[in-house]
């Protein structure tokens, strides 16, 4: 299954503010439950085989989506997580946008998005994984 970013907290069949229940619904029933930390409240649901993980807040509304690098995730013809973090940054460069880094990688506020790169600092660097914010609220 692709996913792509229409804009903050929509991924056209999902969209900020569904109910976990909406969003099982259309992502099936292949999915496993488990606490990202040990103080989890909500449980997130691993979709493994299309490669994402769903995090709610405790109304169980959806918080974010986190895409791992098997994943088909993008943002109009780029793909965004299991490619090369340079090729990611020249095309949001080339679009204008802001990207703000870290030791780990970097965010792109506007978007809500937020790019693993464990190795950044290498010229090879791959992006492991992108969480989506689909709430103003704290993500995991």
């Amino acid at each position: 299954m692709n996913f792509e970013l229409l804009g903050f907290g929509d991924l056209g069949l999902i969209k900020a503010g569904m109910s976990r229940d909406r969003v099982r619904t259309i992502l099936g029933e292949n999915f496993e439950e488990f606490f990202k930390v040990e103080d989890s409240i909500v449980p997130t649901d691993a979709y493994d085989d299309l490669g994402l993980h769903v995090y709610y807040l405790e109304n169980h509304n959806i918080e974010g989506v986190e895409f791992l690098k098997w994943s088909n995730f993008f943002w109009g013809s780029q793909r965004l997580v299991g490619v090369g973090s340079h090729e990611v940054q020249s095309f949001f460069e080339r679009a204008g946008e802001v990207l703000e880094f870290n030791s780990s990688g970097y965010y792109l506020n506007r978007l809500g998005l937020r790019f693993y790169v464990p190795d950044i600092r290498e010229n090879d660097a791959l992006i492991e994984a992108v969480y989506v914010v689909f709430s103003d609220e704290q993500p995991i």
